[in-house]
């Protein structure tokens, strides 16, 4: 049962693209199989087998991307305790949308309901660094974001951690890679900067925390100008670093034995 779930269908004559109980089950009782689809049902569920279900992923084609990998991860697991760890990004796209009409509130057996339709007020960019070892984030908000900006954040982090060396955790965003940028880092050489490897940007912690700020502000608010949106997030920064806690960053490769330089005290 389990090797023909996880078969393509039309191999097996049924022109979709993916198995449901009835399906399977009609096709497993032509093999002179006698079963209920509640029985396929409940076999599939003690495999963990969802055939209705995907999930969507991004393959890195980055010749080097153990390297970079490897490169992130032994400065989350290994970096000197008195070495700064920042992780950088842009959150782009944050939509000031304000809803015609006010939410419903939940009542007992309803959930909250919400109008479809909205106004447009514009958009908004945290340029964001988030403290791997405190959890903080911080930053600033623009209109947009190129070289410029991503410098000026560059520089707001520099002015923060004013002592000690540190890191910087980054993707392959173009405005991260100019010129400008490369001569701040020659600049300011007590900062060393890593990428993650082409589209793995999700090994930047950051991405954990942009993803709380738009579970909790942003994919719920209504926003009646720019200047709301930013009072929010502002608001939201202040309150998230007042109870701040790191993540507890568990991602490792499947041999960590295998990066050069691992320490003895590294995780296993």
């Amino acid at each position: 049962m389990e090797a023909e779930a996880c078969r393509d269908p039309s191999d097996a004559g049924f022109e979709v693209t993916h198995w449901s109980i009835a399906l399977l089950g009609e096709h497993v009782r032509s093999m002179q199989i006698d079963i209920s689809d509640a029985s396929v049902g409940r076999i599939l569920r003690g495999a963990l087998l969802q055939p209705h279900r995907q999930k969507m992923w991004l393959n890195s084609q980055d010749d080097e991307f153990r390297q970079k990998r490897d490169d992130v991860l032994r400065v989350y697991y290994e970096a000197p305790q008195d070495e700064h760890t920042l992780c950088l990004d842009e959150k782009t796209g944050m939509q000031a949308l304000e809803r015609r009409y006010p939410d419903l509130p939940m009542q007992p057996g309803m959930p909250v309901r919400r109008e479809f339709e909205y106004i447009r007020h514009g958009t908004l960019t945290l340029m964001g660094a988030y403290d791997v070892r405190s959890g903080k984030l911080f930053g600033f908000l623009s209109d947009g974001h190129d070289s410029d900006t991503f410098v000026q954040l560059l520089e707001q982090v520099d002015a923060c951690y004013p002592t000690g060396r540190g890191h910087i955790i980054v993707d392959n965003l173009s405005t991260h890679t100019t010129d400008e940028v490369v001569e701040w880092f020659e600049e300011h050489p007590r900062w060393t900067l890593h990428f993650t490897p082409k589209h793995a940007s999700w090994l930047n912690q950051i991405e954990c925390a942009f993803s709380d700020l738009q579970r909790c502000v942003l994919a719920r608010g209504s926003f009646r100008s720019k200047d709301e949106l930013r009072d929010k997030v502002h608001a939201y920064l202040w309150w998230h670093n007042e109870r701040a806690e790191p993540f507890e960053w568990t991602y490792r490769p499947a041999s960590w034995s295998a990066i050069p330089g691992k320490t003895s005290d590294g995780p296993d």
